[in-house]
Formats: C-alpha cells, sequence, structure tokens
C-alpha cells in the first residue's frame, strides 16, 4: 500500500506531468500506429471522467438556485452574470478580429502549394466524424435559431443520455426553480438527495484524478496520432496567429487573478494546474467542470453556492476562446478570398462569433468548426474547401482553445464572485 501512495505522489508531481505530455506527443506524431492502438484506453479513461461529470453539473446548478432562490441573499446575480459574460464574449471577438487583421494571414497563405492541395483534397480520409456519403456542404446547414430550439430538452431523459450539456443546465435551472416553490421539508429532502448524488460522484472522479498524468498520455498520444505534419507546417503562421489570439486571452486571466483572486496570481495557478491537465488532455469543457468547481471552492475557497452557478454557466456560455477562435478564422477566410470587410460586417463577425459559439455548445470536431458557415454564409463566403484545412491544425489548436477557456472563465468567475472582496485570511 505504502509503495502504491508512493508512486501515485510521483506520478502526480509536476515532472511527471510534463515528461508525460512530451512522450505522449512524441510517440502520436512520430509513431501514429503505438498512438492508435492506445485509443480504447484513451476512451476508457475519457469515460471515467464524463461518467461524473453530467450528475454533478445537475446537482451542483440546481442546488445553486434553490439556494439562490429561497434565501433571497447570494453572493452572486443574474445580472451580474449576464452582463460580465457578454462583455468578456464582445472582448474576447475584438481581439479575435484585431489580431486577424493585423497578421492578414490569408494573403501568406495563399501561395503555398499544400494549401492548395488540401483545399482540393478529400477530408474524408482526415477525420472519422466525417461520413464517407455526406459532403462537406451538408455539415454546414446551422442556424442560431436551432440554438434556440434546443435549448430545452423534448426528452429530458435523452439530454442525459447523449450528454447535452446546455439542455441540461437549463433542465437544471428550471428543476431548482420548481423545487423552491415546495415545502419547507420537501425542499430540504431534494437538496439533501441531491447533495449526496454530488459528492457520491465527486467520490468516482477521485479514480481518474489519481492517475491523471497517465491519463493524459494515452489522449495526448491518441489525439497526436491524427496530426499530419506537412499540414502543420503549411499553417504553422495559422497556428501562430491562434497562439498569439489565446495568449493575450490568457493574459488577461492573469490580470484578472492579479487583481481579484482572493489567494493572489501565483497560487491562483497552481491552484488551477489539476484543470490545466484534464482540459489540455481531454480536449472538453463538460471534462473540466468539476475539477474547476473543486478548485474554486476549495482552494480559491470561493463561496459554495456562487461557484456552483457561475462555473457550470461560464464553461458553457462564456466560451470566450471559441468567440475568439472563430472571429480570428472568419477573417482568415475574407483574407484568401481577397474580400475587403466594412466596419459593419466586422462588427458582424463579432456578434456572429458569440452567436456560433452559443450554437456550438455541447459539439467538438468537425462539427464544431463547420459551424463557422452561420458567420461566412451571410457574408457570402464559402467555406466548402477552407473547412478542410482547420480541420487538419485543429487536433493542434483545440487543446490550447480548451485550456483558454478554462483560465477565463476561472478567472471570470473570480471577478464576478470576489469584486469587492479582496483577500480572505488562510485557513
Amino acid at each position: 500500500m505504502k509503495n502504491i501512495d508512493k508512486f501515485l505522489r510521483i506520478l502526480n508531481s509536476g515532472y511527471s506531468t510534463v515528461i508525460c505530455a512530451v512522450c505522449a506527443i512524441f510517440i502520436g506524431i512520430c509513431f501514429p500506429d503505438i498512438g492508435n492502438a492506445l485509443t480504447p484506453l484513451s476512451n476508457i479513461f475519457i469515460t471515467l471522467i464524463s461518467i461524473s461529470v453530467i450528475p454533478i453539473i445537475f446537482s451542483s446548478v440546481t442546488c445553486s438556485i434553490i439556494k439562490m432562490l429561497v434565501s433571497k441573499l447570494s453572493e452572486i446575480t443574474a445580472t451580474k452574470i449576464i452582463f460580465t459574460f457578454t462583455g468578456v464574449l464582445f472582448l474576447s471577438g475584438i481581439v479575435g478580429l484585431v489580431i486577424g487583421k493585423i497578421i492578414n494571414l490569408g494573403k501568406k497563405l495563399m501561395g503555398s502549394e499544400l494549401i492548395s492541395n488540401l483545399i482540393f483534397q478529400d477530408v474524408q480520409n482526415n477525420i472519422a466524424e466525417l461520413s464517407i456519403f455526406d459532403p462537406i456542404s451538408d455539415l454546414q446547414k446551422f442556424s442560431f435559431a436551432d440554438f434556440f430550439s434546443t435549448l430545452l430538452p423534448k426528452n429530458p431523459f435523452a439530454a442525459f443520455a447523449e450528454g447535452n450539456i446546455i439542455q441540461i443546465i437549463s433542465l437544471s435551472v428550471l428543476v431548482g426553480v420548481a423545487v423552491s416553490h415546495l415545502e419547507s421539508q420537501k425542499r430540504e429532502i431534494t437538496l439533501k438527495n441531491l447533495t449526496v448524488m454530488m459528492q457520491s460522484f465527486k467520490k468516482i472522479l477521485k479514480i481518474p484524478t489519481k492517475i491523471l498524468p497517465l491519463g493524459m498520455f494515452l489522449l495526448l498520444a491518441s489525439n497526436m496520432s491524427k496530426v499530419d505534419v506537412s499540414d502543420l507546417l503549411a499553417m504553422k503562421h495559422f497556428i501562430f496567429g491562434v497562439i498569439i489570439v489565446f495568449a493575450i486571452l490568457i493574459a488577461m486571466a492573469l490580470c484578472l487573478f492579479l487583481l481579484y483572486s482572493p489567494i493572489g496570481l501565483i497560487k491562483s495557478i497552481k491552484a488551477v494546474k489539476e484543470s490545466m491537465v484534464v482540459a489540455f488532455s481531454t480536449c472538453s469543457n463538460q471534462a473540466t467542470l468539476p475539477f474547476l468547481i473543486t478548485a474554486l471552492r476549495d482552494r480559491f475557497r470561493l463561496p459554495e453556492q456562487a461557484v456552483d452557478l457561475a462555473i457550470p454557466l461560464g464553461i458553457t456560455m462564456c466560451r470566450v476562446s471559441n468567440v475568439a477562435y472563430y472571429a480570428f478564422v472568419s477573417i482568415f477566410i475574407a483574407a484568401i478570398y481577397n474580400q475587403p470587410l466594412s466596419i459593419y460586417e466586422q462588427s458582424f463577425i463579432v456578434l456572429g462569433a458569440i452567436m456560433t459559439s452559443f450554437a456550438s455548445s455541447g459539439t467538438n470536431g468537425v462539427i464544431a468548426i463547420s459551424m463557422i458557415s452561420i458567420i461566412m454564409d451571410p457574408l457570402n463566403l464559402s467555406i466548402d474547401s477552407i473547412i478542410i484545412i482547420l480541420i487538419a491544425v485543429d487536433p493542434i489548436i483545440e487543446p490550447l482553445r480548451t485550456v483558454t477557456s478554462l483560465m477565463m472563465n476561472a478567472a471570470v468567475s473570480c471577478f464576478v464572485i470576489n469584486s469587492r472582496k479582496g483577500r480572505v485570511p488562510c485557513k
């Protein structure tokens, strides 16, 4: 038993995490067959995390809504959440837009022979999510109306089975409001049952947490095996531009930590380290939820009720890295087609990026990327060919996008919850 505990301590050290990440990337890119062979094991690991995510989200959001409505007092208000998230989303869209215009990648990439080949090659060999019978154009028919029509589940059990986070949160809010109007005794029983469910699944979540670096190795090796080095070299300027966008957003998050985190900047970064490892390895905002909630509750020592409400809403609705990325890609596509954009069209891109991030909530891979058509269609720009090169580099960009989203949501939550409190005393 002592040997196992010692092994787990070594495995969860910072050095082991870095070594696992480097080895996974090396094996995935240089030995893709090994990376593909590790896919079943990586799927088991992500399943262990996913199994706990849905119950924790439902129970935490529902309990938070009930307590907020019953007490009439809260550390966080709906108005504050809406205004803060809206401001951050618009700011993120502007960052993506401005960086895209400054770098002007489209013209730099048009002369690349490999980019031209990628535009016309068959995408079906690059991504397993595409059916061999479905053309890419069939994947673009999305509208913002679809987002509203699916906001509430027609079948609540289907929402849980499919893991539709935005529908589950909507359902949690409705259940929370309904339970808050029940008799006091029934309300307390419901709260106790939800709390037991949340604590039980947190116990389950400890299993993958103890072997997190090993799970990261499996997931990264599997994901990196899908990366084509030639595609990365051809799109190096694009990837560099995206990294600049995400770096600016992370710098904004660090500033918020510095000003509003109750434990200071350095301790805040250490507190979300585990959540960042999950984000980078799983590329799933939903998978990071329980880890981030635990960090803000236990290490930032922020009020439990406020954290349970702010984090799920932030991860689901305030997808700042997606907004910045969609805006950046829109400018990139316009430059590819050499189409000048008026100030009104640029404003539409920022607004469209926000709408697209809402519509793409709960999706990933080719589906999330193809939703860029929500912005491109009104501008009369086709993504039939460009989507191929976006898919080609997405295995590299998606982990960075997820980490950036996590950092911004943690920092924005500190601002929303702790904006007037300053530092808290150590326990």
